[in-house]
C-alpha cells in the first residue's frame, strides 16, 4: 500500500506566500519555493514512469525479449546497459516489466580507444576502405554499441540531423574467441563506417586495460495495461496527504488550482508539507542562508505523486534564489 504521510495538526505559523510572477520575478522574494500539484490519469502516470522497449538499443531489445522466453541473456561491457533512459520500467508488447541487471562475471580485458568523426568521412579515395555497420561482425555491432553508451532511437536520430558529429568509446569483447572474429580490432579493416545515413571515420587511438562485467539481463511481470501499472509506481512513489492542519490544507489547494509559492523564511506548515512529500525541509535564517535539516523516520525518500481527497496529482517541488 502507498505511504500515509502524517502531516503535523500541531499550532502553525502562519504563511507567507509570495505573489506576483513564479520562481520570484516581480516580488520581493530574494529566496523562496513554489509547489505544483497537477491532476494526472492512470495512463499519465504509466506513460511518466516507463519507456518504449523500442527506444533502446538493440542489443538492449533483443535481451529483454529473450528474457521474457524464459532465456537467460546476458550483456558483456564496460558499461551498464539499460542505464541511460533515467526510468525503471519497460513497455514490451503492452506488457509493463522491470528490468534487472545483476552482474554474474567480471573480467580484465583489452578495451580499444576509438573516434567515430563524420569530418572527412565522405572525402574521395580510392584507398579508402568502407563497411555499413550492418555488414560488420555482431561482436563489432554488440562492441560499438556497448562502447557508445547503448545510444538509444532518440540519440541515433540527433546523430543523422546534426551537421557534424564527433563520437568516442572504447571498445571491448567478452574474450579472445569473440576478439578474433572482429574486423575493427586491434587492425581495422576499414576508414569509414556507415551508421544509419551518416558515414564516419573510423579510428584507433590506443589500447587500455578495462573491467568488463557481464550482467544477465532478467525482467520481472508487472501489469498487463496502465492501470494495472500506475497502481505498481503508486504503490512505491505515491503518498497520501492525511491529517493537514487548516494551514496546510490551504497550501495543498493553492497548489492545486495554480502555484503555491512562499517566501524564505518558510512557516511551519510549509516545511510539513515539504517533508510529507519526500524533500527535508528548509530552515532559512534571516541572512538568507539555507541549512536543510535532516529527515526523520516518517520522511519518505522519494514522492513523485499526492492523494488529497481522493485525487492523485503530480508533485513539482522548487526552490529558487533572486
Amino acid at each position: 500500500m502507498y505511504r500515509r504521510a502524517l502531516l503535523s495538526t500541531g499550532p502553525a505559523l502562519a504563511t507567507a506566500g509570495c505573489s506576483g510572477f513564479g520562481f520570484g520575478f516581480g516580488t520581493d522574494c530574494s529566496r523562496g519555493a513554489s509547489l505544483r500539484l497537477r491532476p494526472v490519469t492512470d495512463a499519465e502516470i504509466a506513460e511518466r514512469a516507463s519507456e518504449p522497449l523500442d527506444t533502446f538499443s538493440p542489443p538492449e531489445r533483443t535481451a529483454v525479449r529473450a528474457a521474457r522466453r524464459d532465456e537467460s541473456p546476458t550483456i558483456t561491457a564496460e558499461g551498464t546497459p539499460f542505464s541511460g533512459s533515467g526510468v525503471e520500467y519497460v513497455v514490451v508488447d503492452g506488457a509493463y516489466v522491470a528490468v534487472e541487471t545483476p552482474v554474474v562475471a567480471t573480467t580484465e580485458r583489452t578495451g580499444y580507444r576509438f573516434t567515430l568523426d563524420t569530418d572527412g568521412a565522405t572525402a574521395d579515395g580510392a584507398e579508402r576502405r568502407i563497411a555499413a555497420f550492418d555488414d560488420l561482425p555482431a561482436v563489432d555491432r554488440a562492441a560499438l554499441y556497448a562502447g557508445l553508451g547503448f545510444p538509444r532511437t532518440q540519440e541515433i536520430e540527433r546523430f543523422d540531423r546534426a551537421r557534424a558529429v564527433g563520437l568516442g568509446g572504447v571498445l571491448t569483447y567478452p574474450d579472445d574467441e569473440a576478439e578474433a572474429r572482429s574486423e575493427l580490432v586491434p587492425d581495422p579493416a576499414y576508414d569509414v563506417l556507415r551508421i544509419g545515413g551518416r558515414a564516419f571515420r573510423f579510428g584507433l587511438e590506443g589500447r587500455e586495460s578495462v573491467t568488463v562485467e557481464t550482467r544477465r539481463i532478467e525482467v520481472r511481470e508487472l501489469a498487463d495495461g496502465p492501470e494495472g501499472f500506475a497502481s505498481v509506481v503508486l504503490d512505491r512513489y505515491g503518498t497520501d496527504l492525511d491529517g493537514l492542519s487548516p494551514e496546510q490544507r490551504e497550501i495543498v489547494e493553492t497548489a492545486i488550482d495554480d502555484e503555491y509559492e512562499e517566501c524564505a523564511p518558510y512557516s511551519e506548515a510549509y516545511a510539513g508539507v515539504q517533508r510529507a512529500l519526500g524533500r527535508p525541509p528548509t530552515r532559512v535564517t534571516g541572512d538568507g542562508d539555507g541549512v536543510a535539516t535532516t529527515p526523520d523516520v516518517d520522511t519518505p525518500e522519494r514522492v513523485d505523486y499526492a492523494n488529497y481527497e481522493a485525487r492523485w496529482y503530480a508533485v513539482d517541488l522548487g526552490e529558487y534564489v533572486v
